[in-house]
């Protein structure tokens, strides 16, 4: 079990480990706001895509795949809590 589901507590503190780890993750990427930066071109997002699926342990759908789709992390955090909570229930 991907170790970011075996946490527990409230949704928003949730989403907020998920955010955390995203910085992490996307640190070369993210401006102080939260949001990708113009450094980040498609090939780039989709390796990043791919690093996400492992650790969360989730599978973006095909229509997400977008960099579009996710301007700032706390709109990706939501995306993958989302996917997160979807396998879970």
């Amino acid at each position: 079990m991907c170790k970011h589901l075996a946490h527990g507590g409230t949704p928003m503190e949730k989403e907020n480990e998920v955010y955390e780890t995203l910085l992490q993750l996307f640190s070369e990427y993210v401006n102080e706001s939260g949001e990708l930066t113009e450094y980040i071109d498609s090939l780039t997002f989709i390796k990043s895509v791919v690093k996400v699926e492992k650790e969360f342990g989730i599978e973006f759908d095909d229509d997400m795949l977008h960099l579009e789709n996710f301007q700032d992390m706390k709109t990706l955090a939501g995306y993958i809590q989302q996917k997160m909570d979807a396998k879970t229930a």
